[in-house]
């Protein structure tokens, strides 16, 4: 069997940065602090990353590493301006701030809540317009942002290629039916593209391009009403257009870099040495992940006893509120026959009152009724549903509540994995692609993940590998166990009382070792591995020296992660303390 070994391993880097609210962009950062560490020849691995592509979290990231090499400075600049923001910037509060403020909103804004974040990140973080990614030059040469889109159900990219106008490079700015001139793209701020990529839906409503981008410096946004150019029906989309989180079609950014390595096989001139002369314009892609392609199983809501509220229903309303008529009827008579004032006051105080419960009591037992005309529900099947307002609220509850926790179970279960399996079902059934691959997945030294792979795993690693220590493995466990959110609570962000770590440099460490780790992996199974013994035995001797080189330092941190997996962020927190 042909082997499709690269070339020049290590030379030319993809990176794609998952979806995953905070614990992606900590987990993400972990990666690339180490990858700034391991050296290929004359630059670091993460220097030789041509291709970034970011989805919802990994944005964060993404855009924080971006801007701020393209402003010249180095990735303890990064690490310091993104752990200061998931550390010391209260999203939240200052979020629901602006939303409930009249003062200082962007006007060209709607109201919203992701519009007020993307405000704070504004603020708080990234002031940048795109037009940064174009005025400097770095190793970068293709980014790309992802979102989607709510009007052809795809992907959104706000993207830079370094040799735009190829003829097959393909670089929407948005997509192939809705898309945006490349001067409009500059002025776009970064801060809104963040907001854009991780608006996750029932969490957020969409944002609206290129309505809610608008600023005071965005002339071409202000005059955009339709999309760029044609969709393939001949048609020009008219905006606004509602985007959301890019992980809903694909949230590891495979598909971009897909796209992005084509454009790389046409590069001109200077840019040739930044792609590779091979079956593939890029010799490693690494692969982020904070999402796992396990589920728990569907729990279903169990009907509780019916006591108390449980045991009512519309029909209930509609008693008490004949009971409040009669009452209010009997309380209008007495004010009729009494004569004294006070009391005449009195009694016609608390008839008013009890008619006013009894109007509210008919409304609540009708109200069934009403949402069904509300929401147009045919005729034949109103009297039919008629049955619903004799069920009792405990029946509801049971009913409303399996619904809920079935669809919260579809979306960020059963339709994102089924997603995720997809994607990488493309790039590892793809032999030109497979021997060019490093996932680096949270759960991957977690303990249950290191028996499993220890039983089944049948290309055997080394001793060092198979073997993480305790400390290491629960340190995993703790960095997996981190919900979808786009912020820590007080408690995540104090040092526990066992390690004395916070969640935050849980993850961030939880990144460094694991990428230790698979890049140590992907030498010894993928390089040199059975399959591709023969063509690995047939590299040069100076290259087969460099990968040596290479895996030895990477052993070596490895068993300094094993021995303490905090000496790396420790490292960063000193270098980076104000």
């Amino acid at each position: 069997m042909k082997s499709y070994l690269p070339a020049a391993p290590f030379q030319n880097l993809a990176l794609s940065l998952s979806g995953g609210g905070y614990r992606a962009a900590a987990f993400h950062l972990g990666l690339l602090t180490y990858l700034s560490s391991a050296r290929w020849k004359d630059k670091s691995l993460l220097e030789r990353v041509r291709i970034l592509s970011t989805v919802s979290g990994g944005t964060f990231t993404g855009v924080c590493y971006a801007t701020t090499i393209a402003e010249g400075k180095t990735i303890e600049d990064c690490y310091k301006r993104l752990h200061r923001m998931m550390s010391g910037v209260d999203l939240i509060g200052e979020g629901l701030a602006k939303l409930s403020s009249f003062k200082g909103w962007n006007a060209a804004k709607g109201r919203s809540l992701i519009n007020a974040f993307s405000l704070v990140y504004y603020e708080q973080f990234e002031k940048n317009t795109f037009s940064v990614l174009f005025d400097h030059d770095t190793h970068l040469k293709e980014i790309i942002f992802n979102a989607t889109e709510f009007s052809y159900g795809l992907p959104f990219r706000f993207q830079k290629t370094a040799q735009p106008g190829r003829r097959s490079s393909s670089a929407y700015l948005g997509n192939r039916q809705v898309n945006m001139p490349p001067n409009a793209l500059k002025e776009i701020r970064l801060a809104d593209i963040m907001a854009a990529s991780s608006c996750f839906p029932m969490g957020f409503e969409p944002i609206n391009f290129p309505d809610d981008f608008r600023h005071g410096h965005s002339p071409l946004l202000s005059q955009l009403n339709v999309s760029y150019g044609v969709d393939q029906w001949g048609n020009r989309c008219t905006f606004p257009v509602g985007l959301m989180d890019g992980g809903i079609v694909d949230n590891q950014g495979i598909d971009s870099v897909f796209w992005a390595e084509q454009r790389m096989q046409e590069y001109r001139g200077g840019l040739t040495q930044f792609a590779s002369h091979d079956v593939k314009a890029i010799d490693l892609y690494l692969i982020s992940d904070v999402s796992s392609p396990f589920m728990d199983s569907y729990v279903k809501t169990e009907e509780k006893p019916m006591k108390k509220w449980r045991k009512w229903s519309f029909r209930t309303f509609l008693k008490a509120g004949l009971l409040f008529l009669a009452a209010g009827a009997l309380t209008v008579y007495l004010a009729c026959i009494l004569d004294n004032p006070f009391w005449i006051f009195m009694t016609g105080f608390f008839a008013s009152l009890l008619l006013l419960l009894s109007g509210l009591s008919f409304f609540l037992s009708n109200m069934f009724n009403w949402l069904l005309k509300k929401f147009s529900v045919p005729d034949f099947f109103i009297k039919r549903l008629g049955r619903f307002t004799r069920m009792k609220f405990g029946v509801y509850e049971t009913l409303i509540m399996n619904r809920i926790s079935s669809v919260q179970s579809m979306v960020s279960d059963v339709f994102m994995k089924q997603v995720r399996r997809q994607e990488y079902g493309r790039v590892y059934n793809d032999r030109m692609w497979s021997p060019r691959l490093v996932m680096n997945a949270i759960y991957e030294l977690t303990l249950e993940q290191t028996i499993y792979r220890n039983e089944n795993d049948r290309d055997l690693l080394s001793a060092d590998l198979k073997n993480p220590s305790p400390f290491l493995m629960k340190t995993a466990e703790k960095a997996r166990s981190m919900g979808t959110t786009l912020w820590f609570t007080p408690d995540e962000l104090e040092d526990d009382a066992e390690n004395k770590r916070s969640m935050l440099n849980v993850l961030i460490a939880c990144g460094q070792f694991t990428g230790c780790f698979n890049l140590l992996v992907y030498i010894e199974k993928v390089l040199r591995g059975r399959e591709n013994r023969e063509a690995y035995d047939r590299y040069d001797p100076v290259l087969k020296t460099a990968i040596q080189e290479l895996y030895e330092r990477l052993l070596t941190d490895w068993r300094r992660f094993n021995d303490d997996p905090y000496w790396m962020v420790d490292v960063y927190n000193q270098k980076t303390r104000p």
